[in-house]
This record gives C-alpha cells, sequence and structure tokens, in this order.
C-alpha cells in the first residue's frame, strides 16, 4: 500500500470518528480502511487506534502520530501546489541555438514576444551554424534548417519549410552572361554554404515530378 494514502486514510479516521463514516467520505469499503489502519500499525509495530464493537480511540502514540500526519499531509499539498504553479505558465531559462540569419531574423523575434507574454521565462539565445550536441551543451532546443534526422535522445520535428533560390547580382550577369540552363551552372562561379564538418551539399532542382537535377 502506498504510505501517504494509509496516512490521509487514517488522519480522515480520526477526524471523523469511525470507519464506516470515513469509508463514505473517501468512496472505499469499510474493511480496506481498516487494511489502511493495520498497514500503517503493522510497519510502525505500534497500535495507533484502540477498536471495540461500541468505539474507538486513539493511543497515545496514535495521538502523536496523528499530528505528524497531519504535518506530512499538508506538506504534500504545498508540494502538488508548487508544481501546479509552475505548470501555470512557464518560468525558468529556457536555452535555445539558432542559425545566425535565419535565428535573428524570424526565430528571435517569436522568442522575444514570448518573453514578453511570460515575464517569469528567461531566454538563453545562443547564435552559430555548427550542429550542436544538445545535451553536451546544455542546450534545450535547437533551431536548424536542412534534412530533419532522428537522433537518439533528440526529438526532431518540422516548423517549416524553407525555399532555396539561385541569384546572381546584375553585374556579375552582365559580365558572364545569364544561364538558361540547370546545365549551364557548372560554368558559372558560384557560392556555396558549407557548415563546419559537413559535406558539401548539392544544389537540387525539382523537374516535373521526375528525379531532381543536381
Amino acid at each position: 500500500m502506498d504510505r501517504l494514502t494509509s496516512m490521509a486514510v487514517f488522519v480522515k479516521t480520526v477526524d471523523l470518528g469511525s470507519f464506516a463514516a470515513t469509508a463514505a467520505a473517501l468512496d472505499l469499503s469499510g474493511p480496506m480502511v481498516g487494511k489502511h489502519v493495520r498497514f500503517l500499525e503493522e510497519r510502525l509495530g505500534v497500535r495507533l487506534i484502540n477498536r471495540t464493537t461500541r468505539r474507538q480511540s486513539l493511543t497515545d502514540f496514535g495521538r502523536a502520530y496523528y499530528e505528524r500526519c497531519r504535518m506530512v499531509l499538508a506538506e504534500a499539498e504545498a508540494a502538488d501546489a508548487l508544481a501546479a504553479d509552475q505548470l501555470s505558465e512557464p518560468r525558468g531559462k529556457l536555452r535555445v541555438i539558432m542559425p545566425v540569419h535565419f535565428g535573428r531574423r524570424c526565430v528571435a523575434p517569436i522568442l522575444l514576444e514570448l518573453a514578453q507574454r511570460y515575464p517569469a521565462l528567461e531566454l538563453d539565445l545562443s547564435f552559430g551554424d555548427p550542429i550542436a550536441d544538445l545535451a553536451e551543451d546544455g542546450c534545450d532546443l535547437a533551431i536548424r534548417t536542412g534534412n530533419l534526422e532522428d537522433q537518439a535522445g533528440v526529438m526532431a520535428r518540422r516548423v517549416a519549410r524553407q525555399r532555396m533560390v539561385v541569384c546572381a547580382s546584375p553585374s556579375y550577369l552582365e559580365m558572364h552572361g545569364q544561364p538558361r540552363r540547370v546545365e549551364d551552372l557548372g560554368s558559372h562561379q558560384t557560392i556555396i554554404y558549407r557548415r563546419s564538418g559537413r559535406v558539401v551539399q548539392p544544389w537540387l532542382f525539382p523537374h516535373h515530378g521526375q528525379p531532381a537535377l543536381e
């Protein structure tokens, strides 16, 4: 049996003065109330309640134990109330790491609005492109662009889709000409972004339901 539950039944039994009243108040059977009290007595090795067919009374130890049980149950209720208060609104420190440009333009404004709505929430924002180990770096949340990959101990979820475009400056196009086909890009100078420690990802172009052109 659960000790706290048995304590609560014992306290209610003392408050109401009978097993029958306690059973009705807690929606238990009379024998079950007796089992809770006996569980405590057997665990403690001391009688708590003197019982006869006509009345019941606390022993001296039972009276002292009753007062202690009330204190313990009150503390348990206070602990539960503390948890409920914690869950009533976000609070504490939230450590978030995100890409530099995307993070500053798209993610940070949303997080700052969240912090204004919940003053008890403290944000610790880190901007960087290297892939972080959340556990090792002490981060709660990482915002990343790229393929959605599951890692051990980490939950990954897509929050948005990002479109990629190929662009060039007017001066470059004037000097080198404008490519007309995907194949033309091979003869042009390109700037390719690569994360530290990662291989260069090829440019992929959708092709009318066919496999993407690379």
